[in-house]
Protein backbone atom coordinates (compact mmCIF):
# COMPACT_ATOMS: atom_id res chain seq x y z
CA UNK A 1 0.00 0.00 0.00
CA UNK A 2 2.99 2.11 0.86
CA UNK A 3 4.33 1.13 -2.11
CA UNK A 4 1.22 2.60 -4.64
CA UNK A 5 1.07 5.58 -2.35
CA UNK A 6 4.57 6.80 -3.33
CA UNK A 7 4.24 5.76 -7.05
CA UNK A 8 1.35 7.41 -6.96
CA UNK A 9 2.59 10.83 -5.56
CA UNK A 10 6.00 10.21 -7.42
CA UNK A 11 3.69 10.38 -10.40
CA UNK A 12 2.21 13.36 -9.85
CA UNK A 13 5.27 15.84 -8.75
CA UNK A 14 6.14 14.64 -11.72
CA UNK A 15 3.18 16.51 -13.40
CA UNK A 16 3.33 19.92 -14.47
CA UNK A 17 0.20 22.40 -13.72
CA UNK A 18 -1.02 22.09 -17.09
CA UNK A 19 -1.05 18.16 -17.04
CA UNK A 20 -3.02 18.33 -13.63
CA UNK A 21 -5.19 20.76 -14.48
CA UNK A 22 -5.93 18.28 -17.44
CA UNK A 23 -5.87 15.32 -15.58
CA UNK A 24 -9.26 17.11 -13.32
CA UNK A 25 -11.06 17.97 -16.23
CA UNK A 26 -10.45 14.56 -18.20
CA UNK A 27 -11.57 12.73 -15.05
CA UNK A 28 -14.53 15.01 -14.38
CA UNK A 29 -15.71 14.60 -17.69
CA UNK A 30 -15.42 11.03 -17.39
CA UNK A 31 -17.22 11.16 -14.56
CA UNK A 32 -20.09 13.37 -16.07
CA UNK A 33 -20.52 10.96 -19.20
CA UNK A 34 -20.82 8.12 -16.75
CA UNK A 35 -23.36 9.57 -14.70
CA UNK A 36 -25.40 10.92 -17.35
CA UNK A 37 -25.21 7.39 -19.27
CA UNK A 38 -26.42 5.53 -15.72
CA UNK A 39 -29.41 8.23 -15.66
CA UNK A 40 -30.48 6.92 -19.16
CA UNK A 41 -30.09 3.44 -17.96
CA UNK A 42 -31.82 3.48 -15.03
CA UNK A 43 -34.76 6.08 -16.40
CA UNK A 44 -38.22 4.48 -16.50
CA UNK A 45 -40.15 4.32 -20.07
CA UNK A 46 -42.14 6.96 -20.21
CA UNK A 47 -45.00 7.03 -22.62
CA UNK A 48 -47.93 9.56 -23.74
CA UNK A 49 -50.37 9.55 -20.55
CA UNK A 50 -52.93 12.12 -22.62
CA UNK A 51 -52.45 14.32 -25.91
CA UNK A 52 -53.98 18.25 -27.31
CA UNK A 53 -54.89 18.58 -23.61
CA UNK A 54 -56.73 21.75 -22.68
CA UNK A 55 -54.68 24.16 -20.26
CA UNK A 56 -57.10 23.76 -17.49
CA UNK A 57 -57.22 20.28 -18.03
CA UNK A 58 -53.65 20.13 -18.26
CA UNK A 59 -53.17 21.61 -14.30
CA UNK A 60 -56.00 19.36 -13.18
CA UNK A 61 -53.54 16.64 -14.06
CA UNK A 62 -50.54 17.78 -13.27
CA UNK A 63 -52.40 18.52 -9.69
CA UNK A 64 -53.11 14.95 -9.62
CA UNK A 65 -50.14 13.14 -10.40
CA UNK A 66 -48.22 15.47 -7.74
CA UNK A 67 -50.74 13.72 -5.26
CA UNK A 68 -49.91 10.76 -5.85
CA UNK A 69 -46.09 11.22 -6.40
CA UNK A 70 -46.22 10.17 -10.13
CA UNK A 71 -43.46 11.42 -12.19
CA UNK A 72 -44.39 12.99 -15.17
CA UNK A 73 -42.73 15.09 -18.13
CA UNK A 74 -44.69 17.94 -20.25
CA UNK A 75 -43.54 18.26 -23.77
CA UNK A 76 -45.49 20.50 -26.69
CA UNK A 77 -46.06 23.53 -24.64
CA UNK A 78 -47.75 21.79 -21.76
CA UNK A 79 -50.42 20.16 -24.04
CA UNK A 80 -48.69 16.58 -23.55
CA UNK A 81 -48.48 14.74 -20.55
CA UNK A 82 -46.25 11.57 -19.92
CA UNK A 83 -45.90 9.39 -17.35
CA UNK A 84 -43.82 5.92 -16.89
CA UNK A 85 -45.07 2.90 -18.81
CA UNK A 86 -45.91 1.22 -15.28
CA UNK A 87 -48.19 3.79 -14.20
CA UNK A 88 -49.93 4.17 -17.60
CA UNK A 89 -52.93 2.36 -17.13
CA UNK A 90 -53.83 2.72 -13.64
CA UNK A 91 -53.06 6.51 -13.74
CA UNK A 92 -55.52 7.02 -16.42
CA UNK A 93 -58.82 5.32 -15.12
CA UNK A 94 -58.24 6.89 -11.92
CA UNK A 95 -57.78 10.05 -13.59
CA UNK A 96 -61.31 9.09 -15.32
CA UNK A 97 -63.04 8.14 -12.32
CA UNK A 98 -62.53 11.61 -11.09
CA UNK A 99 -63.65 12.73 -14.94
CA UNK A 100 -60.50 14.31 -15.88
CA UNK A 101 -59.61 15.43 -19.22
CA UNK A 102 -62.82 17.52 -19.07
CA UNK A 103 -61.05 19.06 -22.17
CA UNK A 104 -63.20 22.05 -20.82
CA UNK A 105 -66.24 21.13 -22.84
CA UNK A 106 -69.58 20.55 -20.55
CA UNK A 107 -71.82 18.62 -21.89
CA UNK A 108 -75.17 17.08 -21.22
CA UNK A 109 -73.44 15.81 -17.99
CA UNK A 110 -74.66 19.32 -16.83
CA UNK A 111 -77.45 17.70 -16.10
CA UNK A 112 -76.26 15.43 -13.73
CA UNK A 113 -76.03 17.68 -10.58
CA UNK A 114 -79.50 19.74 -11.44
CA UNK A 115 -80.95 21.06 -8.20
CA UNK A 116 -84.64 21.80 -7.68
CA UNK A 117 -84.96 25.36 -7.08
CA UNK A 118 -83.18 25.79 -10.69
CA UNK A 119 -85.48 28.64 -12.88
CA UNK A 120 -86.54 28.21 -16.35
CA UNK A 121 -83.69 30.57 -17.32
CA UNK A 122 -81.13 28.38 -15.72
CA UNK A 123 -82.50 25.01 -17.66
CA UNK A 124 -82.66 26.56 -20.92
CA UNK A 125 -79.23 28.04 -20.50
CA UNK A 126 -77.85 25.09 -19.31
CA UNK A 127 -79.25 23.14 -22.40
CA UNK A 128 -77.94 25.15 -24.83
CA UNK A 129 -74.59 24.54 -23.06
CA UNK A 130 -74.74 20.85 -23.24
CA UNK A 131 -75.86 21.36 -26.35
CA UNK A 132 -73.07 23.77 -27.38
CA UNK A 133 -70.68 21.16 -25.81
CA UNK A 134 -71.78 18.24 -27.29
CA UNK A 135 -71.76 19.29 -31.06
CA UNK A 136 -68.26 20.12 -30.54
CA UNK A 137 -67.24 16.88 -29.05
CA UNK A 138 -68.98 15.27 -32.53
CA UNK A 139 -67.12 18.20 -34.86
CA UNK A 140 -63.87 17.70 -32.45
CA UNK A 141 -63.89 13.25 -33.48
CA UNK A 142 -63.14 14.87 -37.12
CA UNK A 143 -59.55 13.96 -38.19
CA UNK A 144 -58.82 16.86 -39.52
CA UNK A 145 -60.01 18.92 -36.65
CA UNK A 146 -57.99 19.21 -33.73
CA UNK A 147 -60.41 21.43 -31.35
CA UNK A 148 -64.29 22.78 -32.10
CA UNK A 149 -66.04 25.11 -30.54
CA UNK A 150 -70.11 25.87 -31.13
CA UNK A 151 -72.26 28.61 -30.34
CA UNK A 152 -76.02 28.49 -30.92
CA UNK A 153 -78.30 31.53 -31.13
CA UNK A 154 -81.86 30.11 -30.64
CA UNK A 155 -84.49 32.71 -30.24
CA UNK A 156 -87.47 32.81 -28.18
CA UNK A 157 -90.49 30.97 -29.66
CA UNK A 158 -93.35 34.34 -30.17
CA UNK A 159 -97.03 34.26 -30.36
CA UNK A 160 -97.34 34.99 -34.45
CA UNK A 161 -95.38 32.52 -36.98
CA UNK A 162 -94.15 36.25 -39.15
CA UNK A 163 -92.34 37.53 -36.05
CA UNK A 164 -90.44 34.26 -35.32
CA UNK A 165 -86.22 34.56 -36.09
CA UNK A 166 -84.73 31.91 -37.35
CA UNK A 167 -82.07 30.27 -35.45
CA UNK A 168 -78.28 30.30 -36.16
CA UNK A 169 -74.91 29.32 -35.75
CA UNK A 170 -71.34 29.45 -35.91
CA UNK A 171 -68.72 26.58 -36.09
CA UNK A 172 -64.77 27.79 -34.60
CA UNK A 173 -62.83 25.32 -36.18
CA UNK A 174 -58.59 24.82 -34.87
CA UNK A 175 -57.23 22.16 -37.69
CA UNK A 176 -54.50 19.97 -37.83
CA UNK A 177 -50.46 21.35 -38.96
CA UNK A 178 -51.01 21.01 -42.72
CA UNK A 179 -54.82 19.67 -42.87
CA UNK A 180 -57.80 21.43 -44.30
CA UNK A 181 -61.01 20.65 -45.24
CA UNK A 182 -62.54 20.23 -48.15
CA UNK A 183 -66.38 22.11 -49.64
CA UNK A 184 -68.04 18.71 -49.05
CA UNK A 185 -66.05 18.80 -45.06
CA UNK A 186 -67.93 21.93 -44.22
CA UNK A 187 -71.01 21.28 -45.89
CA UNK A 188 -71.10 18.17 -43.79
CA UNK A 189 -70.57 20.48 -40.80
CA UNK A 190 -73.41 23.17 -41.81
CA UNK A 191 -75.96 20.03 -42.19
CA UNK A 192 -74.74 17.91 -38.88
CA UNK A 193 -75.05 21.31 -36.97
CA UNK A 194 -78.53 22.25 -38.27
CA UNK A 195 -79.82 18.62 -38.18
CA UNK A 196 -79.40 18.77 -34.34
CA UNK A 197 -80.95 22.26 -33.93
CA UNK A 198 -84.86 22.49 -34.45
CA UNK A 199 -85.65 24.90 -37.20
CA UNK A 200 -81.78 25.92 -37.96
CA UNK A 201 -81.16 25.75 -42.26
CA UNK A 202 -77.18 24.97 -43.03
CA UNK A 203 -76.90 28.29 -45.07
CA UNK A 204 -77.77 29.45 -41.78
CA UNK A 205 -74.40 27.94 -39.99
CA UNK A 206 -70.80 29.99 -40.32
CA UNK A 207 -68.15 27.65 -40.34
CA UNK A 208 -64.29 29.44 -39.88
CA UNK A 209 -60.66 28.10 -38.84
CA UNK A 210 -58.13 29.65 -36.48
CA UNK A 211 -56.92 32.07 -38.58
CA UNK A 212 -60.05 33.54 -39.26
CA UNK A 213 -60.37 32.49 -42.41
CA UNK A 214 -64.23 31.85 -43.77
CA UNK A 215 -64.50 28.41 -44.87
CA UNK A 216 -68.53 27.99 -44.91
CA UNK A 217 -69.93 29.57 -48.67
CA UNK A 218 -73.15 31.18 -48.64
CA UNK A 219 -75.37 28.31 -50.69
CA UNK A 220 -78.82 28.43 -51.76
CA UNK A 221 -81.48 26.92 -50.32
CA UNK A 222 -82.17 22.78 -51.51
CA UNK A 223 -84.15 23.08 -54.21
CA UNK A 224 -84.55 26.69 -54.96
CA UNK A 225 -83.50 28.35 -58.56
CA UNK A 226 -80.10 29.31 -57.37
CA UNK A 227 -79.35 26.53 -56.09
CA UNK A 228 -80.41 24.69 -59.12
CA UNK A 229 -77.91 27.02 -61.35
CA UNK A 230 -74.88 26.68 -59.31
CA UNK A 231 -75.64 22.60 -59.05
CA UNK A 232 -75.91 22.82 -63.15
CA UNK A 233 -72.63 25.25 -63.61
CA UNK A 234 -70.70 22.91 -61.42
CA UNK A 235 -71.78 19.60 -63.40
CA UNK A 236 -70.78 21.92 -66.69
CA UNK A 237 -67.64 22.33 -65.53
CA UNK A 238 -66.49 19.11 -64.70
CA UNK A 239 -67.96 18.01 -67.75
CA UNK A 240 -65.73 20.09 -69.51
CA UNK A 241 -62.93 19.21 -67.49
CA UNK A 242 -63.44 15.58 -68.03
CA UNK A 243 -63.14 15.97 -71.88
CA UNK A 244 -60.12 18.11 -71.96
CA UNK A 245 -58.54 15.63 -69.54
CA UNK A 246 -59.52 13.23 -71.69
CA UNK A 247 -58.09 14.20 -75.23
CA UNK A 248 -55.14 16.45 -73.28
CA UNK A 249 -53.77 12.83 -71.91
CA UNK A 250 -54.21 11.66 -75.36
CA UNK A 251 -52.35 13.85 -77.77
CA UNK A 252 -49.74 14.12 -74.68
CA UNK A 253 -48.83 10.56 -75.29
CA UNK A 254 -48.41 11.18 -79.01
CA UNK A 255 -46.94 14.83 -79.35
CA UNK A 256 -45.42 14.71 -76.33
CA UNK A 257 -46.05 16.85 -73.16
CA UNK A 258 -46.41 20.93 -73.40
CA UNK A 259 -46.30 20.05 -77.44
CA UNK A 260 -50.51 20.48 -77.46
CA UNK A 261 -53.31 22.46 -75.49
CA UNK A 262 -56.88 21.98 -75.57
CA UNK A 263 -59.68 23.25 -74.69
CA UNK A 264 -63.49 21.47 -74.31
CA UNK A 265 -66.64 23.43 -74.24
CA UNK A 266 -70.08 21.46 -73.90
CA UNK A 267 -73.39 22.84 -74.06
CA UNK A 268 -75.96 20.64 -71.60
CA UNK A 269 -79.08 20.86 -71.93
CA UNK A 270 -80.86 20.96 -68.74
CA UNK A 271 -84.81 20.82 -69.81
CA UNK A 272 -86.49 18.38 -68.31
CA UNK A 273 -88.89 17.10 -70.59
CA UNK A 274 -91.70 14.36 -70.20
CA UNK A 275 -93.93 13.25 -73.23
CA UNK A 276 -97.05 11.27 -73.43
CA UNK A 277 -98.02 9.62 -76.53
CA UNK A 278 -100.92 7.49 -77.34
CA UNK A 279 -101.04 5.57 -80.47
CA UNK A 280 -104.11 3.95 -82.28
CA UNK A 281 -103.85 0.78 -84.46
CA UNK A 282 -107.07 0.82 -87.08
CA UNK A 283 -105.86 -2.53 -88.94
CA UNK A 284 -106.00 -4.36 -85.94
CA UNK A 285 -109.69 -4.65 -83.92
CA UNK A 286 -110.87 -6.65 -81.74
CA UNK A 287 -115.06 -7.62 -80.98
CA UNK A 288 -115.30 -5.55 -77.33
CA UNK A 289 -118.95 -6.59 -77.24
CA UNK A 290 -121.93 -7.77 -79.19
CA UNK A 291 -125.53 -7.03 -78.10
CA UNK A 292 -128.86 -8.46 -81.35
CA UNK A 293 -132.63 -6.92 -80.42
CA UNK A 294 -135.14 -8.57 -82.71
CA UNK A 295 -138.58 -7.30 -82.61
CA UNK A 296 -141.87 -9.03 -84.37
CA UNK A 297 -145.45 -7.43 -84.29
CA UNK A 298 -148.81 -8.93 -85.90
CA UNK A 299 -152.21 -7.07 -86.38
CA UNK A 300 -155.51 -8.54 -86.81
CA UNK A 301 -159.40 -7.57 -87.34
CA UNK A 302 -161.04 -8.81 -84.68
CA UNK A 303 -164.46 -8.28 -86.43
CA UNK A 304 -164.07 -10.29 -89.17
CA UNK A 305 -161.58 -12.50 -87.75
CA UNK A 306 -159.94 -11.32 -90.77
CA UNK A 307 -155.41 -12.08 -90.57
CA UNK A 308 -153.13 -9.59 -91.83
CA UNK A 309 -149.42 -10.38 -92.54
CA UNK A 310 -146.99 -10.24 -89.37
CA UNK A 311 -144.03 -7.80 -89.46
CA UNK A 312 -140.47 -8.44 -88.01
CA UNK A 313 -137.29 -6.21 -86.84
CA UNK A 314 -133.81 -7.08 -85.90
CA UNK A 315 -130.95 -4.44 -84.47
CA UNK A 316 -127.93 -5.61 -83.75
CA UNK A 317 -125.49 -3.85 -82.14
CA UNK A 318 -121.26 -4.74 -82.20
CA UNK A 319 -118.75 -2.95 -79.54
CA UNK A 320 -115.06 -3.17 -81.44
CA UNK A 321 -111.87 -2.47 -79.46
CA UNK A 322 -109.20 -0.69 -81.00
CA UNK A 323 -105.60 -1.37 -79.80
CA UNK A 324 -104.04 1.32 -78.88
CA UNK A 325 -100.60 2.45 -77.60
CA UNK A 326 -99.32 5.09 -74.86
CA UNK A 327 -95.72 6.09 -74.19
CA UNK A 328 -94.63 8.65 -71.72
CA UNK A 329 -91.30 9.49 -72.25
CA UNK A 330 -88.83 11.68 -69.63
CA UNK A 331 -85.54 13.42 -70.72
CA UNK A 332 -83.26 13.31 -68.01
CA UNK A 333 -81.52 17.18 -67.73
CA UNK A 334 -77.82 17.43 -68.48
CA UNK A 335 -77.90 15.75 -71.73
CA UNK A 336 -74.93 17.29 -74.26
CA UNK A 337 -76.29 19.37 -76.25
CA UNK A 338 -73.42 20.30 -78.32
CA UNK A 339 -69.23 19.82 -78.12
CA UNK A 340 -66.82 22.31 -79.41
CA UNK A 341 -63.14 21.44 -79.20
CA UNK A 342 -60.37 23.76 -80.00
CA UNK A 343 -57.09 22.06 -80.23
CA UNK A 344 -53.46 23.86 -80.68
CA UNK A 345 -50.57 21.22 -81.83
CA UNK A 346 -47.08 23.05 -81.81
CA UNK A 347 -44.89 22.26 -85.04
CA UNK A 348 -41.67 20.56 -85.66
CA UNK A 349 -38.51 21.59 -84.41
CA UNK A 350 -35.93 21.21 -87.59
CA UNK A 351 -31.80 22.27 -87.77
CA UNK A 352 -31.30 24.20 -90.46
CA UNK A 353 -27.73 25.85 -91.61
CA UNK A 354 -28.52 29.81 -92.02
CA UNK A 355 -24.58 31.19 -92.93
CA UNK A 356 -22.37 29.09 -91.42
CA UNK A 357 -24.28 28.42 -88.66
CA UNK A 358 -27.32 25.73 -87.29
CA UNK A 359 -30.28 27.44 -86.24
CA UNK A 360 -33.59 26.56 -85.34
CA UNK A 361 -36.88 26.78 -86.74
CA UNK A 362 -40.39 25.51 -85.88
CA UNK A 363 -42.37 23.83 -89.25
CA UNK A 364 -45.71 23.82 -89.10
CA UNK A 365 -47.17 20.21 -89.63
CA UNK A 366 -48.86 18.85 -92.03
CA UNK A 367 -52.50 18.96 -93.47
CA UNK A 368 -52.50 15.17 -93.42
CA UNK A 369 -51.06 14.69 -89.70
CA UNK A 370 -53.52 16.99 -88.53
CA UNK A 371 -56.59 15.22 -90.53
CA UNK A 372 -55.12 12.20 -88.53
CA UNK A 373 -55.36 14.14 -84.90
CA UNK A 374 -58.53 15.75 -85.58
CA UNK A 375 -60.55 12.13 -86.42
CA UNK A 376 -58.61 11.08 -82.76
CA UNK A 377 -60.19 14.04 -80.92
CA UNK A 378 -63.55 13.49 -82.74
CA UNK A 379 -63.23 9.64 -81.81
CA UNK A 380 -62.39 10.20 -78.13
CA UNK A 381 -65.06 13.41 -76.92
CA UNK A 382 -67.55 11.29 -79.09
CA UNK A 383 -68.28 13.56 -81.81
CA UNK A 384 -71.89 13.71 -83.30
CA UNK A 385 -72.63 15.55 -86.50
CA UNK A 386 -76.31 15.54 -85.65
CA UNK A 387 -75.35 18.01 -82.61
CA UNK A 388 -74.07 19.89 -84.95
CA UNK A 389 -70.75 19.47 -82.66
CA UNK A 390 -67.53 21.32 -83.90
CA UNK A 391 -63.66 20.07 -83.48
CA UNK A 392 -60.83 23.02 -85.00
CA UNK A 393 -57.00 21.99 -85.00
CA UNK A 394 -54.45 24.06 -85.83
CA UNK A 395 -50.91 24.29 -85.63
CA UNK A 396 -48.88 27.12 -84.70
CA UNK A 397 -45.32 27.83 -83.15
CA UNK A 398 -45.46 27.75 -79.45
CA UNK A 399 -43.88 30.53 -77.63
CA UNK A 400 -41.14 28.90 -75.57
CA UNK A 401 -39.90 31.74 -73.38
CA UNK A 402 -40.04 31.76 -69.89
CA UNK A 403 -40.86 35.06 -68.72
CA UNK A 404 -38.64 35.62 -65.49
CA UNK A 405 -40.70 35.13 -62.44
CA UNK A 406 -41.16 38.07 -59.89
CA UNK A 407 -39.11 39.13 -57.19
CA UNK A 408 -39.85 37.36 -53.87
CA UNK A 409 -39.34 38.83 -51.10
CA UNK A 410 -36.66 37.89 -48.37
CA UNK A 411 -39.53 36.09 -45.77
CA UNK A 412 -40.87 34.10 -48.44
CA UNK A 413 -37.19 31.95 -50.10
CA UNK A 414 -37.56 27.93 -49.97
CA UNK A 415 -35.23 26.29 -47.38
CA UNK A 416 -32.49 25.35 -50.01
CA UNK A 417 -32.09 29.36 -50.81
CA UNK A 418 -32.13 29.83 -47.22
CA UNK A 419 -29.06 27.62 -46.42
CA UNK A 420 -27.62 28.60 -49.44
CA UNK A 421 -27.83 32.42 -48.36
CA UNK A 422 -26.44 31.43 -44.37
CA UNK A 423 -23.40 29.51 -46.13
CA UNK A 424 -22.59 32.07 -48.21
CA UNK A 425 -22.29 34.47 -44.73
CA UNK A 426 -20.47 31.85 -43.39
CA UNK A 427 -18.23 31.45 -45.74
CA UNK A 428 -17.78 35.40 -45.93
CA UNK A 429 -17.34 35.63 -42.26
CA UNK A 430 -14.33 32.96 -42.54
CA UNK A 431 -12.74 34.75 -45.60
CA UNK A 432 -12.93 37.85 -43.73
CA UNK A 433 -11.41 36.37 -40.60
CA UNK A 434 -8.68 34.49 -42.52
CA UNK A 435 -7.62 37.95 -44.33
CA UNK A 436 -7.57 39.57 -41.09
CA UNK A 437 -4.99 36.35 -39.36
CA UNK A 438 -2.94 36.54 -42.86
CA UNK A 439 -2.55 40.14 -42.22
CA UNK A 440 -1.45 39.93 -38.86
CA UNK A 441 0.96 37.21 -39.81
CA UNK A 442 4.58 37.52 -39.19
CA UNK A 443 6.07 37.09 -42.42
CA UNK A 444 3.05 39.37 -44.24
CA UNK A 445 3.21 41.79 -41.46
CA UNK A 446 6.53 43.18 -41.57
CA UNK A 447 5.74 44.26 -45.82
CA UNK A 448 2.90 46.15 -44.59
CA UNK A 449 4.57 48.12 -41.32
CA UNK A 450 6.72 51.34 -42.09
CA UNK A 451 10.62 50.70 -41.74
CA UNK A 452 12.14 51.56 -38.80
CA UNK A 453 15.49 53.01 -39.03
CA UNK A 454 18.49 51.02 -37.71
CA UNK A 455 21.54 52.95 -36.35
CA UNK A 456 24.41 51.93 -39.01
CA UNK A 457 27.08 51.04 -36.33
CA UNK A 458 24.33 48.24 -34.42
CA UNK A 459 25.39 46.45 -37.30
CA UNK A 460 28.81 44.50 -38.03
CA UNK A 461 30.79 45.79 -41.09
CA UNK A 462 31.44 42.78 -42.05
CA UNK A 463 27.94 42.06 -42.76
CA UNK A 464 26.94 45.73 -44.36
CA UNK A 465 29.56 46.10 -46.55
CA UNK A 466 27.33 47.04 -49.79
CA UNK A 467 24.11 48.75 -48.07
CA UNK A 468 22.90 51.89 -49.67
CA UNK A 469 22.64 55.19 -47.85
CA UNK A 470 18.70 55.14 -48.78
CA UNK A 471 18.12 51.85 -46.88
CA UNK A 472 20.73 52.17 -43.46
CA UNK A 473 20.62 55.92 -43.22
CA UNK A 474 23.86 57.03 -41.60
CA UNK A 475 24.53 57.54 -37.84
CA UNK A 476 24.81 61.35 -35.95
CA UNK A 477 28.06 63.00 -35.65
CA UNK A 478 29.80 61.50 -32.68
CA UNK A 479 28.11 58.25 -32.04
CA UNK A 480 30.40 56.39 -34.02
CA UNK A 481 33.29 57.16 -31.50
CA UNK A 482 31.27 56.58 -28.10
CA UNK A 483 32.69 53.97 -26.54
CA UNK A 484 30.86 51.85 -23.23
CA UNK A 485 31.93 52.80 -19.66
CA UNK A 486 35.09 51.49 -18.45
CA UNK A 487 33.51 49.24 -15.87
CA UNK A 488 31.54 47.63 -18.91
CA UNK A 489 34.56 47.79 -21.34
CA UNK A 490 36.42 45.61 -18.50
CA UNK A 491 33.63 43.12 -18.32
CA UNK A 492 33.13 43.11 -21.80
CA UNK A 493 37.10 42.20 -22.33
CA UNK A 494 37.14 39.41 -19.62
CA UNK A 495 34.54 38.23 -21.25
CA UNK A 496 35.73 38.54 -24.81
CA UNK A 497 39.54 37.04 -23.61
CA UNK A 498 37.18 33.73 -22.39
CA UNK A 499 35.85 33.16 -25.69
CA UNK A 500 38.44 34.08 -27.87
CA UNK A 501 41.17 31.86 -26.18
CA UNK A 502 43.05 31.83 -29.60
CA UNK A 503 43.49 34.95 -29.87
CA UNK A 504 47.00 36.35 -28.65
CA UNK A 505 45.91 39.88 -27.46
CA UNK A 506 42.65 41.49 -27.52
CA UNK A 507 42.57 44.54 -30.44
CA UNK A 508 40.43 47.73 -30.19
CA UNK A 509 38.70 46.46 -33.24
CA UNK A 510 37.41 43.49 -31.62
CA UNK A 511 35.72 44.88 -28.87
CA UNK A 512 33.99 47.26 -31.03
CA UNK A 513 32.92 44.24 -33.20
CA UNK A 514 31.69 42.56 -29.86
CA UNK A 515 29.97 45.31 -28.88
CA UNK A 516 27.75 45.72 -32.06
CA UNK A 517 27.22 42.35 -32.52
CA UNK A 518 25.67 42.83 -28.64
CA UNK A 519 23.46 46.33 -29.85
CA UNK A 520 22.37 43.64 -32.90
CA UNK A 521 21.66 40.83 -30.52
CA UNK A 522 19.37 42.77 -28.23
CA UNK A 523 17.73 44.79 -31.53
CA UNK A 524 17.10 41.22 -32.72
CA UNK A 525 15.25 40.21 -29.49
CA UNK A 526 12.99 43.74 -28.95
CA UNK A 527 12.17 44.22 -32.78
CA UNK A 528 12.50 40.10 -34.19
CA UNK A 529 10.09 41.15 -37.67
CA UNK A 530 12.14 44.20 -38.65
CA UNK A 531 15.48 41.97 -37.70
CA UNK A 532 13.61 39.39 -40.40
CA UNK A 533 13.24 41.67 -42.90
CA UNK A 534 16.78 43.15 -42.90
CA UNK A 535 18.07 39.35 -43.10
CA UNK A 536 15.84 38.79 -45.98
CA UNK A 537 17.35 41.83 -48.08
CA UNK A 538 20.69 40.96 -47.46
CA UNK A 539 20.01 37.47 -48.82
CA UNK A 540 18.01 38.89 -51.67
CA UNK A 541 21.60 41.33 -52.54
CA UNK A 542 23.55 38.82 -52.50
CA UNK A 543 21.92 36.07 -54.81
Amino acid sequence: MAAAWQSLRHFWNGLSTAQRIGLFAGTAAVVAVTGWLLSIATRPEMQVLFTNLDPHDAAAIVEKLKERAIPYELSQEGRTIRVPAAHLHETRLALAAQGLPQRSIVGYEIFDKASLGMSDFVQKLNYRRALEGELARTISTLEEVEQARVHLVIPEPTLFEQEQKKPTASVILRLKDGRSLSRLNVAGIQHLVASSVEGLEPVDVTVVDQRGRLLSEHTAAPGSVASLSQAQYELQQRVDQYLTAKVQSLLDNILGVGNAVVRVTAELDFTQVERTREDYDAERQAIRSEQTISEEQRSGDTAGSATLPMSQRRNTIVNYEIPRTIERLTTAPGVIKRLTVAALINGTTRLVQEGGQPKRIVVPRSAEELEKLSEIIKNAVGYDPARNDQVSVASMPFETVEEPPPPRAWYELSPEQWVRTIVILIAMVLGLWALRNLLRSPLLRPHLEAPTELPRAALPSPLLPTLPSAEVPSLPPGEEEALPAAEERKALEERIRRRLAEAEAVSEETILAEELRERLRSHIQQKPHEAARIIRLLLSEES
